[in-house]
């Protein structure tokens, strides 16, 4: 039993590798690949310090048991890049992450610094004790939340969404109930080692194939509009509101990176709820990030379409309304299947045919 577990483990290290490479070399940096990638690194750390042990890993060790604090944490985080249309990443989901984290940065930090010599052992025993109490709160309610992201926006959705939301459900489900509820992360010593070990390597496997799946799935199967599936027709006057609000976004509003709906709202004389709702039924956007988006991705299309410019990416992002360079080459990129740069690289190549199957001598007679 204690070989198969170790093999398993080894399948979820080598699968969580695998995913790393492909990412890296695809440069798949959407939102939903790099927060995967974060999960990816702290399972190999997990996985590494329950195969090779503590002694083996030597120096190394406090990195890697604050790599693997990501395991659960970017878990969450994951299920809510696959299930949810706006999974921004704000303050609230910041302080369960560092929640998870802190207490292991401390512990590892006291220890390689001899605050115990400082403060006393007993009163460091006591501090991590308290602080070893919060991770596993928000340990668990990271968990709890990753489960109902599963769940969230259910209604109304394809066969093939239903399928893959039950096979992550599932898995990650009985992984909670068999590793953490029932044999308590391995930690009950009337359990067999072997078996201890073969339970862990098989839930690791499960999910990492299952969440793989997932991510494959959603890959190639973008979330269904919540637009279309729950919003109800629109009014007469959430159309004329919405015309309104694409008028003045055109005219050159969405260049402003603080616009927010609140502004937009204001200069229509309308309430903000008002604005939103017009701009998800009758437009059909998601949200109104998606909505402004549009605008600033269409203004940065024709800056990087400029053979002759030479502005950086940075500064097209920056002229297009973007506040900074991570979310307008991650918008990029989900409207136009390449970056910023790719996209520029592929204008150059048809103003100049290089690249496109001519000869050089072909391209300069035309």
């Amino acid at each position: 039993m204690f070989a198969l577990g170790a093999g398993l483990k080894i399948f979820a290290i080598s699968a969580a590798a695998v995913w790393l490479g492909w990412i890296a070399l695809r440069r798949a940096f959407s939102q939903l690949h790099l927060i995967w990638a974060g999960f990816c690194v702290g399972l190999i750390a997990i996985m590494l310090i329950e195969v090779l042990g503590r002694e083996t890993i030597g120096v190394a060790y406090p990195v890697m048991a604050i790599a693997s604090c990501a395991s659960c944490s970017f878990f969450w985080l994951t299920s809510r890049a696959l299930f949810r249309h706006d999974a921004a990443i704000d303050w609230p989901e910041m302080a369960i992450v560092a929640g998870i984290f802190l207490p292991t940065i401390f512990d590892q930090f006291a220890l390689a610094l001899n605050f115990g010599g400082m403060v006393g052992e007993a009163g460091l025993a006591q501090w991590m004790e308290r602080l070893d109490g919060m991770q596993a709160f928000f340990s668990s309610a990271a968990l709890l939340l990753a489960f109902g992201e599963g769940l969230n926006g259910w209604s109304g959705i394809s066969d093939s969404e239903n399928r893959i939301r039950y096979i992550f459900l599932s898995s990650f489900g009985a992984g909670v109930v068999i590793c953490v509820m029932l044999f308590d992360h391995g930690r009950l010593t009337f359990i067999s080692p072997g078996l201890t070990v073969l339970i862990q390597g098989f839930c690791a496997a499960m999910i990492m194939c299952s969440v793989s799946l997932a991510i494959i799935f959603r890959q190639t199967n973008p979330l269904p509009s919540g637009a279309a599936r729950k919003t109800p027709p629109a009014t007469d006057d959430e159309i004329a509101l919405a015309r309104r609000a694409e008028a003045l976004v055109a005219e050159g509003a969405y260049l402003d990176p603080e616009l927010k709906v609140s502004t937009l709202a204001r200069r229509l004389h309308e309430k903000d709820y008002k604005v939103s709702r017009a701009i998800v039924s009758a437009l059909g956007h998601p949200n109104f990030n998606r909505f402004i988006n549009k605008y600033r991705i269409r203004h940065a299309e024709d800056l990087l379409a400029d053979t002759a410019s030479s502005a950086s990416i940075l500064d097209i992002a920056l002229d297009s309304g973007f506040a900074s360079l991570g979310p307008f080459n991650r918008a990029f990129k989900e409207a136009n299947g390449l970056t910023p740069r790719e996209y520029r690289r592929e204008k150059e190549k048809t103003a100049t045919g290089i690249g496109d199957g001519l000869s050089s001598s072909e391209v300069f007679a035309e």
